[in-house]
């Protein structure tokens, strides 16, 4: 008796259980339509010379992304745009999101957003305060992708129609993930953005973006911060040393010079490893090592390589090669910057917090003014299926 009476009162309590899941499953209490909103694929944001924010939004359309898709209007008529651009000035980002709702339709959606643009402008005043709003907001995606506009306004490049992709926020945010396979451009995601922001030994370095054409755009580079204002920009192959040395290059192609013409090597691995060696108390050396392995890929050269001596004799030009980009970002964080966008300023925090406690406001001179010990290893694993170049004429 007393089992059947455990049994039913276990019945009872799953349905009323399944009761509750059925009544939280027929929708969100604030649910839309996509028909009542307008889903953001890009923001942009930059500073006018009278001290306002402009906001710039490029939004997609579903029913002409839709139409492109199927092929449909075609030799029918007018296509419509897959995606539209607005702009609005406000006093905060936050005013100028809501103050754009008198000219478009439906309420903006910024959870699909795919990148942001910061402008140069904006970048040179400084970020952190228009960055409140976006940690703020309970919508914002904070995996979309960050860049500085390089000699164009964020405006220009959310306006550009491009031939690669329907919607342009889509081909600028593959062009950033395709650093994956290059290593030069410093990708940065907005969550990574903002945990950076909270890291008083390491500075902001946030990739670039410019045009390179009427409907093309270049993600290569970097941007380089001091306390939260664009201090410079790293080219390409700075950009890479920088990576190298912060052990962020997970592929990429580096060409060596070899008997009158040159080898591609392609790097397969490669970690970086900053440090600060102290004397009697004070940093007396900054330390970076990186190993890497690499594959040659192309050989424009003369003669067979085929012994462990040619291999070795490639492998030291590598190192060169790898130690001078590393020297190429060193050089600018320390002379042209004073900015320690390599970390070195964490580790000192990390294992020496008395020291740092005494001089983190003071760290970025100090770093300008510390020698810095280069060490790279380099292992080549494989030459491909030929051993010697290809000859011309057969």
């Amino acid at each position: 008796m007393r089992c059947r009476k455990v049994k039913d009162a276990m019945k009872i309590a799953i349905f009323i259980v399944l009761c509750v899941v059925l009544l939280l499953l027929t929708g969100c209490w604030n649910n839309r339509d996509l028909t009542e909103i307008n889903m953001v694929t890009a923001l942009g944001i930059d500073k006018l010379e009278d001290g306002k924010v402009l906001v710039t939004v490029q939004v997609v359309e579903p029913a002409a992304i839709q139409s492109t898709a199927s092929g449909k209007g075609k030799g029918g008529g007018a296509q419509s745009k897959p995606v539209f651009v607005e702009s609005y000035e406000g006093e905060t980002v936050f005013d100028a999101l809501r103050s754009m709702l008198s000219i478009v339709d439906n309420r903006l959606f910024l959870s699909t957003t795919q990148v942001l643009i910061i402008g140069e402008r904006l970048a040179k005043e400084g970020i952190t305060e228009v960055m409140d709003f976006l940690q703020r907001d309970h919508e914002v995606e904070y995996e979309m992708d960050v860049l500085v506009a390089r000699d164009v306004t964020p405006k220009e490049i959310l306006e550009m129609e491009t031939d690669i992709d329907p919607i342009p926020a889509v081909y600028i945010k593959k062009t950033v993930e395709n650093t994956v396979s290059r290593a030069k451009v410093k990708r940065t995601m907005l969550i990574d953005l903002i945990k950076d922001m909270g890291n008083s030994g390491r500075q902001l370095v946030i990739g670039q973006v410019a045009k390179a054409g009427e409907k093309e755009v270049r993600t290569e580079g970097a941007a380089v911060f001091r306390d939260g204002k664009l201090a410079g920009w790293l080219d390409p192959y700075a950009t890479r040393g920088y990576l190298f040395a912060t052990g962020e290059v997970k592929s990429t192609i580096v060409n060596i010079p070899a008997d009158n013409g040159k080898i591609s090597m392609e790097v397969i691995r490669s970690k970086g490893k900053v440090n600060a060696e102290f004397e009697n108390g004070e940093p007396a050396m900054l330390t970076i090592q990186v190993g890497l392995e690499a594959n040659l890929g192309e050989y424009e050269g003369k003669g067979k390589l085929d012994s462990p001596d040619d291999l070795h004799k490639l492998e030291e030009v590598l190192v060169e090669e790898v130690k001078k980009e590393i020297r190429m970002a060193l050089d600018q964080a320390q002379k042209d910057y004073s900015s320690d966008i390599f970390g070195f300023g964490t580790q000192v925090h990390k294992y020496h917090p008395h020291y740092w406690k005494k001089v983190k406001d003071d760290w970025n001179e100090i770093f300008s003014k510390l020698p810095v010990d280069i060490k790279v290893d380099a292992k080549i694993r494989r030459t491909g299926v030929i051993k010697s170049p290809m000859k011309k004429g057969g």
